[in-house]
């Protein structure tokens, strides 16, 4: 049998060792149409520029209130909190991290009323998984993140002055001496003193908000179930105890967290441009796609980008086909001047899109409607910049569903 799998990991690894030494097959070099005499050419987009995630490093701080399940009305069992965190996001999807929380946890006994208050840190391990990437798709320039938590790890409590000295306080009251008289249930059952380690399982869910390329705003909720002696007290049926926590922080990523591609052209013979570039009249429009913008920002969002991804493709396909660019702005926020102002500024950041991708400018036409005209009931969405597509060939596209 050892024999079997001493020739088994040879082969393998030897399998291996010859696969890796190949040499990868070098990428064909792409075919250039050659011009004919006399005929120009230009550059055609092949492959637009796309997002991809990179790995990276990430800390976060946090700060906020904790909660201990015990005897005492909700308030009275609230404590400030503080975590912090370093992590390693793998993929869109998955992570692990470290975290260090605690500082100290209240709880309270009925009889005789008794307040107390001990000091813990807490050490934890746990895999993170990202909701919004897992439900929505692949986006690494998505700004919203809901992630979700789930690990475990050590708690050192130490400092339970307070509920030994209640203890003995509570025996002194009754005259009673404990070594000589053992009671069957004395008022704090798993009484500990000096330092005392507990397992920690905890879960939790969180949010961030990504404000710049490296630096993210959030809230998290998270539990954590100890053993029966993290309070002190003998819960019923000897059940765990739980600690809650309720924080807000912020999160820096060291290093990028995504990148993009270079676009890919090609040469293809230049198309002429129209003789006469006249506007169209909406009847003669094929189809059109709505860019969306953010109130007061002309700057284009990630979630929109797909968008402009499908209508270069058919553009692309479609050389006599061209663009009319539309800005508009909300009126029911700003002044006329500012919408203008917002409505061009719109139309020239789609505009420098598309021609950044290789879109000739003869093809596309700017107009700025300011807030003059509102295209849509919903006041959100005239915050955008309507791209109408005429193209003499297919006067009937199919509408983008967006």
């Amino acid at each position: 049998m050892h024999k079997t799998l001493i020739l088994l990991t040879l082969f393998l690894s030897v399998t291996l060792a010859v696969k890796a030494q190949q040499p990868q097959q070098a990428q064909q070099p792409q075919q250039i149409q050659q011009p004919q005499q006399g005929q120009q050419m230009e550059r055609r987009l092949v492959s637009v520029p796309r997002a991809f995630f990179v790995p990276h490093w990430y800390v976060k701080a946090q700060a906020g209130a904790s909660y201990d399940v015990g005897e005492g009305k909700f308030y009275q069992l609230i404590s400030p909190s503080i975590q912090l965190a370093g992590g390693y996001k793998f993929n869109e999807f998955f992570g692990l991290r470290g975290t260090i929380s605690g500082l100290w946890a209240k709880n309270r006994y009925s009889f005789p009323e008794t307040k107390y208050q001990w000091n813990f840190i807490q050490p934890a391990i746990e895999a993170e998984f990202d909701l919004t990437q897992l439900i929505l798709g692949r986006n690494p320039e998505r700004v919203h993140s809901v992630y979700a938590f789930v690990g475990g790890g050590v708690a050192l409590s130490f400092g339970n002055d307070d509920a030994v000295e209640a203890n003995a306080a509570y025996y002194k009251m009754k005259n009673y001496i404990i070594q000589d008289y053992p009671l069957t249930r004395a008022p704090y059952e798993k009484l500990w003193s000096d330092t005392r380690w507990n397992p920690v399982v905890r879960a939790g869910v969180g949010y961030d908000y990504r404000i710049t390329e490296d630096i993210s705003l959030g809230a998290e909720v998270n539990a954590n179930m100890l053993p029966d002696h993290f309070n002190s007290k003998l819960g019923k049926s000897d059940n765990k105890d739980w600690h809650f926590n309720a924080l807000l922080g912020i999160k820096f990523n060291i290093g990028p967290s995504h990148g993009r591609t270079e676009p890919v052209y090609e040469d293809v013979p230049k198309a002429e441009p129209p003789a006469q570039f006249v506007d169209v009249p909406a009847e003669q429009i094929s189809f059109n796609v709505n860019i969306y913008f953010i109130i007061n920002q002309s700057i284009i969002r990630a979630n929109q980008l797909p968008k402009l991804t499908r209508l270069l493709q058919y553009l692309n396909e479609h050389p006599r086909a061209f663009v009319r660019l539309s800005g508009y702005a909300d009126k029911g926020t700003g002044n006329p001047t500012i919408n203008m102002r917002l409505s061009i500024e719109r139309s020239q950041a789609v505009s420098k899109y598309l021609q950044d991708a290789g879109l000739a400018e003869w093809r596309i036409r700017r107009f700025a409607k300011g807030d003059r005209v509102q295209p849509f009931d919903i006041p959100e969405e005239n915050r955008v910049c309507i791209c109408y597509v005429y193209d003499p060939d297919n006067p009937t596209a199919q509408r983008f569903e967006y």
